[in-house]
């Protein structure tokens, strides 16, 4: 008598295989070959499977808890699913490998759900064992499962690092006039630029929603520190400090969905900037009111606003983000190639010798923009012209420096630039790029910003564009979900 579930004349292992798979009558001989190979590792593969044990992960570079334990166990259910499709499919370890473009040690170790595999290479295996797209559909419900892991544990980093600086500025809101009356103005500019700079510095983490109040008090504080100062030098310093702190209003209140104000802000700091004959920092001003131009849908007004920019800028590093964040996406909305193309040429040109190229610069950075900051501006012109392969492979190139970054917008925009890329060309995956598309607006829902917004709103409308499907539906419905909280420009 047969036990249950197994039928007549099969194989112990029968009742576990993809539903049509037929077994090759050679397999059981190869199966006990690899499986006496699977149980002799070697030392590098001893070696590979410890330094890609999923148990536990890089969070921010550096190692956070154990993954759940059921992410492991999909991993490893994953894996298994890939050996008995290889089986179903006639083919050995090391010839998966070779198709795939893997060793077989590599093979082996995901099969055993020791090592995870990138997107391609379950794309790739999927197609070599004629699974129908069922692994690679599984492969991306546990990365999304894993990286909601992941959002989790950086959120309650954030939370502990947002419960610090709110101790820290309450304090600091009462010690910093009791500074200026102690010290002197003195001393108390120069806790003021020091200030700044960290505003700057935080930014990225807490956001303008944040730090918005806390650059208001600090304009009260020039106020008071203007009537304090004599000589010229210190005038001028003071002067500059309001300027900065009016001009990162200007941008906190852009971000924000509030124009208008960041138009008076700009205003504010523009005639502050000039009074002290500050081009750099006019040309950051330019710079933020050609961003917020473009966020009004405004691109001759920002393309405009960058050129006069380029002007105040001269030889400065503030060229990067003029032709960048300014000239390149607002051509590219108007559809102008060859700007465009000169345009990312000389900002990732003036980036690359100047800063390091692993590192994301603050958005609202006085400094010159780095490498990854003005790729990712360029990834957002070339989007606006259709060229999804440009996109692409920008944001290939830019993913693993962004989530080692604080930036969670960085990573929510990088990441819709990608997801819209996937609806774009004659292999559009639209479903993959809801999957994205959602997981871009989960990565900074606890801090909405326009950008976020009109990002997402245009691949919702591309979505739409392509016809009712599946995709569409639950993307609209998670961007609905995230405007409920977002800029109120935006809703």
């Amino acid at each position: 008598m047969q036990p249950p579930g197994r039928l007549a004349g099969s194989s112990p292992n029968a009742a576990h295989w993809p539903p049509g798979a037929v077994r090759s009558p050679k397999r059981s001989a190869r199966g006990v070959r690899n499986r006496v190979r699977a149980a002799t590792p070697t030392a590098t593969a001893i070696t590979l499977a410890e330094s890609s044990r999923p148990s536990t992960q890089q969070v921010g570079g550096r190692e956070v808890a154990r993954e759940p334990a059921d992410i492991t166990a999909r991993r490893q259910a994953l894996g298994e699913r890939l050996a008995v499709f290889r089986e179903a499919a006639d083919l050995r370890q090391g010839e998966l490998a070779r198709l795939v473009f893997r060793d077989r040690t590599t093979v082996n170790h995901i099969e055993k759900g020791r090592a995870r595999g990138d997107e391609q290479f379950w794309r790739d295996a999927d197609h070599a064992v004629n699974a129908s797209g069922t692994l690679l559909r599984t492969f991306r419900e546990l990365e999304a499962a894993r990286q909601a892991h992941e959002r989790q544990t950086r959120q309650v980093d954030q939370a502990e690092a947002r419960a610090r600086a709110d101790a820290w500025r309450s304090h600091r809101a009462n010690t910093i006039m009791e500074t200026l009356a102690m010290l002197g103005p003195t001393a108390t500019l120069n806790l003021l630029e020091t200030y700044t700079i960290s505003v700057v510095q935080r930014y990225e983490l807490e956001g303008p929603h944040r730090l918005t109040h806390e650059v208001r008090a600090l304009r009260q504080i020039d106020r008071e520190l203007s009537d304090q100062v004599s000589s010229p030098t210190e005038r001028s310093r003071v002067t500059k400090l309001a300027a900065q702190h009016a001009a990162l209003l200007a941008y906190m209140a852009a971000s924000l969905g509030q124009f208008p104000a960041a138009e008076d802000y700009a205003l504010e700091a523009s005639l502050l900037a000039t009074a002290i004959d500050d081009r750099p920092l006019l040309a950051w001003i330019k710079a933020t009111q050609s961003y917020a131009a473009y966020y009004q849908q405004r691109y001759h007004d920002a393309l405009n606003l960058a050129r006069v920019g380029l002007q105040f800028a001269g030889d400065h590093g503030q060229r990067i983000r003029l032709l960048s964040n300014g000239i390149a996406r607002a051509a590219g909305k108007l559809g102008e190639r060859q700007t465009v193309a000169r345009a990312v040429g000389q900002a990732l040109e003036l980036a690359g010798p100047q800063t390091d190229p692993t590192h994301m610069t603050s958005c609202i950075d006085f400094g010159p923009y780095g490498w990854a900051r003005t790729a990712a501006n360029a990834a957002t012109a070339y989007l606006s012209l259709g060229d999804y392969t440009k996109v692409l492979q920008l944001t290939g190139e830019l993913r693993a420096i962004v989530n080692a970054s604080d930036s969670d917008w960085s990573r929510s925009l990088i990441t819709l630039d990608e997801a819209t890329a996937l609806t774009l060309g004659q292999h559009a995956d639209f479903d993959h790029a809801a999957t994205v598309g959602i997981q871009a607006l989960a990565a900074s829902a606890d801090k909405p910003i326009a950008s976020v917004g009109k990002r997402a709103t245009e691949l919702a409308h591309g979505l739409r564009r392509r016809g009712p499907h599946r995709a569409s539906v639950e993307f609209s419905a998670a961007l609905q979900q995230w405007s409920q909280h977002g800029p109120k420009a935006l809703t």
